[in-house]
């Protein structure tokens, strides 16, 4: 009977090494480092699980922290109206201009779809946003739309490039 449950012992642990000896002090003290090894293991594991559920704890209380300073009917419009947006827009632009003559030609297409977003899409909830997106994004980016606008923007007499030679 020993001897069958030494080697069912021996059948669950790691293959020994080609050579070593398969006595029962071999097979036992094998078993034990095998155990040492796996208890050593699941030390470093439960370190690991608690150092992440800390870390899972503080991300809670972070977000919780975050969302109890949002109102109830979300962000509103105020918060990131379009004026600001218009605003980095712009400085973003001037740059670009400087650096790129022909952005002004892409900002001057792009202006009108700006203005028309920022007047017909609805931001007071994410159901409105996407289905006045969709609307705005049918009726002002089709393919025709947007030959339109570019072909008036090239043929407009308004549209100036300053040389950026010297």
């Amino acid at each position: 009977a020993m001897k069958d449950r030494l080697q069912s012992l021996k059948q669950v642990l790691p293959p020994a090494p080609v050579g070593s000896k398969h006595t029962h002090a071999a097979i036992l003290n094998t078993a034990a480092e095998y155990l040492r090894e796996k208890e050593a293991s699941l030390d470093s594991l439960e370190t690991e699980i608690a150092r992440l559920n800390s870390l899972i704890a503080q991300t809670k209380d972070q977000i919780s922290s975050q969302q109890a300073q949002i109102p109830e009917n979300g962000i509103s419009s105020a918060c990131y109206g379009s004026s600001i947006v218009e605003n980095q827009y712009s400085k973003f632009l001037e740059q670009q201009v400087s650096l790129h003559p022909l952005m002004k030609l892409y900002s001057s297409m792009l202006e009108p779809l700006f203005l028309s977003f920022n007047s017909m899409v609805d931001n007071t909830s994410l159901d409105s946003f996407c289905k006045t997106a969709h609307q705005w994004f049918a009726q002002n980016c089709s393919l025709n739309k947007l030959r339109e606008l570019a072909t008036n923007l090239v043929t407009s007499p308004n549209l100036e490039f300053e040389s950026s030679g010297g």
